[in-house]
């Protein structure tokens, strides 16, 4: 029987993906760290390519009812990958036991792609579960002081899975499949059941998203974990539980969510004041840049509160951009406070120590600022832009104000970096240089011509909603 060559890049994608899982199987067991990095590092590669060329087909082919593969998914397949494999890089290289998180490594990436890619509510429950659980335990892999973080890591995602596990329970009475389709409106009782399920949703992503008032946990685990476990919280998990949050609230809850347009704005504007006000009172650049990845997920939530096309266009590209944006940033920092330089006075003289880790720490700041021409300031012009397409100037003006907030704290290590002049040099490592490498990359080149990535967030987020 000959092979159906169309089904190829669905082949490597679902071998890819069982190779990563299969690497982290067998870690504790082979002792070879250098081949197992080459595994795991191939098969992520061939899982951003089979997702790329996915997504230029415009597939939308679902597996067992279960998963989806279509250009949403597609897009955030790629991005997913990519990230995952700058944090095994680093992993790598800083790890003092690879062997170990490349064991839960595996299982933690296996539950993004399920979420990613799931058709089912279901899907997405058990893949964050998994992304979650894995994750506390990578975090206490490298000492014990780490303890302490993955604890309340994992007794906050053990509160949002319950509360998630209620909401689908909710659910049962109106779709027994769970299935991650439309649900009609409904009236009387069934419409009250329905909204409940709803907000009891919404909380529980906001938990893994760091929305407020869920958030009060985030600057403890960031500061308390290894450092190249920082960027894989900031910016693949909290990724990903947006990515739930979008496929639900815009695929279920369609008919819902215009319902409820305060609810989402004033989660939006809360977020993002809570997390600069916090942000300027830091004296710690790792708990700083924690509290600015919560005002960050303030901003993409303004286009799911705009939810039109524009605006859920306008939060997959700030997605995106945020991703790159803090692994960068994250990656420097946990770098330095490997060399014991922690607050805004130890950062002083950087430039003259490493001219390389102070530029690019410098722009990704200067980014997340919205300065342009880099992508921070694409992210935030479409979002600010699509609220006030939809006729909420307020929420875009007050977005305006927070971004002016932000460049006070930002500004303040950005200076203290240029202040003074030390001879001791410092050498960034080949790992996390080659992650601020791809992440600067992103931010400068993609910041000054954004069309292509705008593209394929248009394309994604027209797939979504044709789902509705």
């Amino acid at each position: 029987m000959a092979y159906d060559i169309s089904a190829l890049p669905y082949s490597i994608l679902a071998g890819s993906i069982f190779i990563i899982v299969l690497v982290s199987a067998v870690a504790k067991l082979y002792n070879g760290r250098k081949v197992l990095f080459a595994l795991s590092s191939a098969a992520l590669i061939a899982v951003v390519l089979a997702s790329y060329f996915l997504f230029l087909s415009g597939s939308n082919t679902v597996f067992l009812n279960i998963f989806r593969v279509y250009p949403f998914s597609d897009l955030f397949g790629m991005l997913i990958a990519s990230l995952l494999l700058l944090v095994n890089i680093q992993a790598f290289g800083a790890s003092g036991d690879y062997n170990a998180f490349l064991s839960l490594f595996g299982f933690a990436s296996l539950g993004m792609f399920a979420v990613v890619f799931a058709s089912s509510l279901l899907a997405i429950f058990l893949g964050i579960e998994a992304m979650m659980i894995a994750t506390a335990f990578m975090i206490i892999i490298e000492h014990r002081h780490h303890v302490e973080a993955a604890i309340k890591l994992f007794l906050m995602g053990s509160v949002a899975a319950a509360v998630f596990a209620f909401a689908i329970a909710l659910l049962l009475p109106y779709d027994p499949a769970l299935s991650l389709a439309a649900i009609p409106g409904l009236p009387g009782a069934g419409k009250y059941l329905i909204s409940l399920s709803l907000f009891l949703i919404a909380a529980s992503l906001s938990f893994e998203a760091g929305i407020f008032p869920f958030n009060l946990w985030i600057p403890d685990v960031y500061e308390g974990s290894p450092g190249y476990m920082t960027p894989m919280l900031a910016g693949i998990n909290k990724k990903v539980a947006f990515v739930a949050m979008i496929s639900i609230l815009f695929i279920t809850f369609g008919y819902y969510v215009h319902l409820f347009p305060l609810l989402f704005v004033a989660l939006s504007a809360a977020t993002m004041l809570f997390g600069n006000l916090l942000a300027l009172v830091q004296d710690n650049v790792k708990r700083m840049l924690a509290y600015s990845s919560i005002s960050q997920a303030g901003y993409i939530m303004v286009g799911i509160a705009v939810a039109t096309q524009y605006g859920i266009e306008s939060s997959i590209f700030q997605i995106f951009a945020h991703a790159f944006m803090v692994v960068g940033a994250f990656s420097i920092v946990a770098w330095l406070e490997s060399r014991n330089i922690k607050t805004v006075g130890d950062y002083a003289g950087l430039a003259s120590r490493n001219w390389i880790a102070s530029l690019s720490l410098t722009l990704f700041m200067l980014s997340m600022a919205g300065i342009p021409p880099l992508i921070g300031f694409d992210g935030k012009f479409l979002l600010f832009t699509s609220a006030a397409y939809a006729g909420m100037l307020p929420l875009a003006f007050f977005g305006v104000i927070n971004s002016f907030i932000s460049m006070y704290y930002y500004w303040k290590v950005i200076s203290s970096v240029y202040s003074e002049r030390h001879k001791e040099k410092l050498r960034l490592t080949r790992s996390v240089a080659f992650s601020v490498a791809v992440a600067l990359f992103m931010v400068v080149i993609v910041g000054i011509y954004p069309q292509p990535l705008i593209s394929l967030a248009g394309e994604a987020s027209r797939s979504l909603l044709a789902l509705v």
